[in-house]
């Protein structure tokens, strides 16, 4: 890989020293790594939870989330959450976004499935769900499957 020849200043760097692009990338996999690490425990007692505890396990991380990412009081992070899609700003909607994300990535985890079920499936059905798709997908499917 290339090196870039522009330096930045890493915000744990003392102030006024510069890190290159290769030592920014490291330390923010570094990074992950460690609060993955560190997440284990939460997602143990996470799927031990109802539905409800779950619920409220999730809106508590976007508060918190939305807190430290957009430097807001938990007032503001819950009237953030309390507007629609469209009513968020695009800044406030991309944390929120980013709150979920990182949520299902360190607390719920979901399981990555190994293979896939078969199931036989008869010609009808194949046909049924072929005439559900538009027409560009079934173009696209013709052009796959030949």
């Amino acid at each position: 890989m290339a090196t870039l020849a522009k330096a930045v200043t890493y915000i744990n760097a003392p102030k006024g020293s510069d890190i290159t692009y290769d030592q920014f990338a490291f330390g923010i996999g570094t990074q992950a790594r460690i609060t993955l690490e560190e997440s284990e425990v939460w997602h143990k007692q996470y799927i031990k939870e109802d539905k409800e505890a779950q619920k409220a396990w999730a809106y508590e991380w976007r508060v918190n989330y939305l807190m430290g990412f957009l430097q807001v009081s938990s007032k503001e992070a819950d009237r953030i959450l309390s507007q629609s899609r469209d009513e968020r700003k695009p800044d406030h909607q991309k944390a929120y976004k980013r709150a979920n994300s990182q949520f299902v990535y360190h607390i719920v985890r979901p399981e990555q499935a190994t293979s896939f079920k078969q199931v036989k499936v008869t010609v009808d059905k194949v046909v049924e769900l072929f005439e559900q798709l538009s027409k560009a997908e079934q173009a696209k499917f013709m052009r796959i499957i030949k």
